[in-house]
C-alpha cells in the first residue's frame, strides 16, 4: 500500500516519517509549496509530485493533510484530475470534520483518521504516534486493522460525534494554554517577570497534568475549591478587577465544585457556591 500526501505541513510530514520508519512505501508529497514538499519528502524518503494525476497514479492511500477549510476543494480537484481513483483510500486528518465533507471521489473510499495530539514538531510527533489515540470514522472494512498493524492505537468514532470529540481535544489542549497564559499574567501583577513566572508555574503545571492523566480529574483535584475554603476563594476574586476574569474564575470554580462533590460526598459546598456569585 503506497502512501502519498497532499499537503506538506506538520501532520503530513509526521505521518510520512512514521510510516517510512516502519517500512511502508511513501510515494511522496504534493503541495502548493514545492519547497515544503521537498522537505517533507526528504524526511520520509519519498518523491515530490507535480500534480494530482501524478501522485494519485503512484499511491494507493492518499492523505489530504491540508487545512480543514480546504478539504472539500482539494478532494474535488483530485477527483476531477486523477485518471482512476477506484478502490483507493482518500483520508483527511481533521478532528472536527467527518467523511461527509468529501465530494464524490469517483470510486475511492473517503474517511477520516485523526491523531488526538497537538503537533508542533513533526519528528517528535512521529515518535509519539505509537502512544497516541487515532480516531477513525467512515472507514471501509480492513482500514482500522491496517493502521493497527502499522502500530497505531485506533478507536472508531461516529460521524455525528466528530465535532464534540474535537471540542474535547481543544478544551484539554488549547484552553490549557489560555489558562497558563492567564496565570502568567497574574504573576506579572505580583512583580514577576515572564521567565520567573514560567519557572514558578511549570512544575505545578507538569505535576498536575501528570496527576490528572494518571489518576483522573476527581482524584487529582486539590486546592481551595476542593477544600470548600470560601475565604481563600473570596481573596482570589478580590484580586480580579476585570469582570470577564471574575466571570471565568466563577464558572471554572463551578466546574470544580461538581468534581469536589464527587471526591468528598460528605462535604457541603453550598456556602462556597453561593459566595461565588455574591
Amino acid at each position: 500500500m503506497r502512501i502519498g500526501f497532499i499537503g506538506a505541513g506538520k501532520v503530513g510530514t509526521a505521518l510520512g516519517i512514521y510510516f517510512h520508519e516502519r517500512g511502508y512505501p511513501i510515494s511522496g508529497y504534493l503541495s502548493h509549496s514545492r519547497d515544503h514538499a521537498a522537505l517533507s519528502a526528504r524526511a520520509a524518503g519519498a518523491s515530490v509530485f507535480n500534480d494530482y494525476m501524478d501522485i494519485a497514479s503512484h499511491s494507493d492511500i492518499l492523505f489530504l493533510t491540508v487545512p480543514d477549510a480546504s478539504i472539500r476543494e482539494v478532494a474535488g480537484e483530485l477527483a476531477a484530475s486523477a485518471d482512476d481513483l477506484t478502490s483507493k483510500w482518500i483520508i483527511h486528518t481533521s478532528g472536527a470534520y467527518s467523511s461527509s465533507v468529501f465530494p464524490d471521489l469517483c470510486g475511492a473510499c473517503g474517511f477520516s483518521l485523526h491523531p488526538a495530539m497537538a503537533i508542533s514538531d513533526p519528528y517528535k510527533a512521529a515518535g509519539d504516534f505509537s502512544s497516541t489515540i487515532f480516531t477513525i470514522e467512515g472507514a471501509p472494512d480492513g482500514a482500522a486493522l491496517f493502521f493497527r498493524e502499522a502500530g497505531l492505537n485506533v478507536l472508531p468514532i461516529a460521524s455525528k460525534d466528530k465535532a464534540i470529540y474535537h471540542l474535547a481535544c481543544a478544551v484539554s489542549s488549547n484552553f490549557v494554554v489560555a489558562l497558563f497564559s492567564w496565570a502568567t499574567d497574574l504573576l506579572s501583577q505580583a512583580g514577576f517577570g515572564a521567565e520567573d513566572a514560567r519557572r514558578i508555574l511549570t512544575p505545578i503545571f507538569i505535576s498536575n497534568a501528570r496527576s490528572v492523566a494518571e489518576k483522573g480529574p476527581v482524584a487529582a483535584l486539590t486546592g481551595p475549591v476542593e477544600r470548600a475554603d470560601k475565604d481563600t476563594v473570596g481573596k482570589h476574586l478580590s484580586c480580579l478587577s476585570d469582570p470577564s476574569d471574575r466571570q471565568l474564575y466563577r464558572l471554572l470554580s463551578e466546574k470544580l465544585i461538581r468534581l469536589a462533590e464527587k471526591k468528598n460526598p460528605s462535604r457541603r459546598y453550598d456556602d462556597l457556591e453561593e459566595s461565588l456569585w455574591h
